[in-house]
């Protein structure tokens, strides 16, 4: 049995399918709960999946039919919080699964963590971005002083999209950061509640290409920095839970 740890394991696993990441999630989230396994954060890709969360009024039957007749999206309904959300090829995913009590002092502060390690990870290439109030996410070419108003879009564009799961005081789900996603993609939905919303990616803000992985790192290093631990990378989740089964 693995005590309080002193460090938060982390790997890449490039693209998975959204289900098996799930599962995957699951499984290190009951471990990391009965501490047979280390803290881990999930760093990884999709393919084209629209999810949605906890606040989209759509049945599973509803959900059957989509998959049916959209060749270009698979449709998911998932435990996460929030609405609609699209994942694609070249979005980074980041899924912490991490003890909540042992280092925040809620979700909220929680919520923040995420938020600002994003921003720290833009501002590493010179992004500005800022969050915006009473809308979660984080946000480029915007106001970052604006004030909510409820029928309107921040005046920015969306980079990044937070969905999250509790159980048992241990974390799931976790952010999408755009690095070198068709962007396109969003024309066809109404990402997180918001008509016409306007998103944007790190490598478009930047004219040039960034690696996803190499953002992983990036990201990794904030948490890092953030809270006051060490992340060290490793190379086999399978491996890892197949010992402990």
């Amino acid at each position: 049995m693995i005590k309080k740890s002193n460090y938060i394991q982390a790997f890449f696993l490039g693209k998975i399918d959204y289900l098996s990441a799930m599962r995957l999630q699951e499984k290190i989230n009951t471990l990391v709960f009965s501490k047979k396994i280390s803290q881990t954060i999930l760093f990884l890709e999709h393919d084209n999946v629209l999810t949605y969360g906890s606040s989209e009024k759509i049945s599973e039957s509803e959900i059957d039919k989509l998959n049916q007749f959209n060749n270009n999206f698979t449709h998911v309904k998932t435990n996460r919080g929030g609405q609609i959300t699209l994942h694609s090829p070249g979005q980074l995913i980041c899924y912490p699964i991490i003890n909540l009590k042992e280092h925040f002092s809620g979700v909220l502060d929680y919520v923040q963590f995420l938020e600002k390690t994003i921003i720290e990870t833009l501002s590493h290439y010179n992004i500005k971005s800022h969050r915006v109030q009473q809308r979660r996410g984080i946000w480029v070419n915007g106001d970052p002083d604006e004030k909510y108003l409820e029928n309107m879009n921040p005046s920015g564009e969306k980079i990044a999209a937070l969905g999250l799961k509790i159980i048992k005081n241990v974390t799931l789900h976790g952010f999408s950061l755009n690095v070198d996603n068709d962007l396109s993609l969003f024309d066809s939905i109404v990402p997180c509640g918001m008509k016409n919303l306007r998103v944007n990616s790190i490598n478009n803000l930047l004219s040039k290409t960034v690696a996803i992985e190499e953002v992983s790192k990036k990201v990794s290093l904030k948490m890092s920095e953030i809270l006051q631990i060490p992340i060290v990378f490793k190379s086999d989740i399978e491996n890892e839970i197949r010992i402990l089964e």
